[in-house]
C-alpha cells in the first residue's frame, strides 16, 4: 500500500470508530467524503501523468477540494484535563508535572504532555486529540502503512502496531534517540520520544503505559 493510499484508508476508517455524538458522526462522514474526493483526485493524477499536464492539474484541483472538505469535518476536541488524567507513571523514571491545552483555531485540538528523566535519559510523552483533523492525522498516518520500512547505517524507521493500533517507530543508534507514535481509534495520537536511551523499546514501553482503552472511549 502506498503512503497516499494509506492516508486515504486511515481517514476513511475514521467514520467507523463507534458510537459518537451527532455532530461527531457528521464530522466523520465529512472526513469520509473528503477522503473519497482525495482518492479520486489521486487516480486522476495517475492517469494524467500518462496523458499530460492538463489532466494532472485537474487531479490536483480535485485533491485540494477533498482536503478542504476533510478539514471542515473536524469533531469537538475533548477537554485537555481528560488527556492529562491518562498521563502514566513509569517505574524508575521521575515524572514532571503534566501540562495540557485546548486550541480552537485555526485547527481544533487538545493535548497533554509530560517529561520523564532517569540519569542521562529523557522521555517526552504527548497525547493529542486530533478531533478527526486530517491535517494532524495525515502526516503521521502515511508512515503507519503496512510494509513501510527504512533502514540505514544510522538506524531505522518502520510501521508497526502497539496495543493493536497502527504505529510508527524511529530509532537513530548514533544519537540514541527514538520515537514511537500510535494512532488510537483513528483519532488520538500518542507519541513518545526518547533521548540517550538504550533502545526504541524504552520509548515503546512509555507509550504502552497509556491506557488505550480509556483513551479510545473519550468523546
Amino acid at each position: 500500500m502506498t503512503p497516499r493510499a494509506w492516508i486515504v484508508a486511515a481517514l476513511l476508517s475514521a467514520g467507523a470508530c463507534g458510537s459518537q455524538p451527532a455532530r461527531d458522526e457528521q464530522a466523520a462522514q465529512q472526513v469520509e467524503q473528503g477522503a473519497q474526493q482525495v482518492q479520486r483526485g489521486a487516480e486522476t493524477m495517475a492517469e494524467g501523468a500518462k496523458r499530460g499536464a492538463t489532466d494532472m492539474a485537474q487531479g490536483l484541483q480535485q485533491m485540494a477540494r477533498g482536503l478542504q472538505q476533510m478539514a471542515q469535518g473536524s469533531a469537538t476536541a475533548v477537554p485537555f484535563e481528560a488527556l492529562v488524567a491518562l498521563i502514566p507513571e513509569i517505574p524508575g523514571w521521575t515524572r514532571s508535572e503534566p501540562r495540557g491545552e485546548n486550541v480552537s483555531r485555526p485547527i481544533a485540538y487538545s493535548r497533554a504532555e509530560v517529561r520523564y528523566t532517569m540519569g542521562e535519559g529523557r522521555l517526552h510523552l504527548e497525547i493529542t486529540d486530533t478531533a478527526l483533523s486530517e491535517i494532524l492525522i495525515a502526516p503521521v498516518a502515511m508512515f503507519m502503512g503496512p510494509g513501510y520500512a527504512e533502514r540505514s547505517t544510522d538506524g531505522f524507521k518502520s510501521a508497526t502496531t502497539v496495543g493493536g493500533y497502527p504505529a510508527a517507530e524511529d530509532w537513530n543508534r548514533r544519537s540514541r534517540r527514538g520515537e514511537v507514535t500510535v494512532l488510537v481509534a483513528n483519532r488520538f495520537l500518542v507519541k513518545a520520544s526518547g533521548d540517550d536511551v538504550a533502545g526504541v523499546e524504552v520509548v515503546r514501553q512509555a507509550v504502552e503505559r497509556v491506557d488505550f482503552g480509556k483513551l479510545a472511549a473519550l468523546k
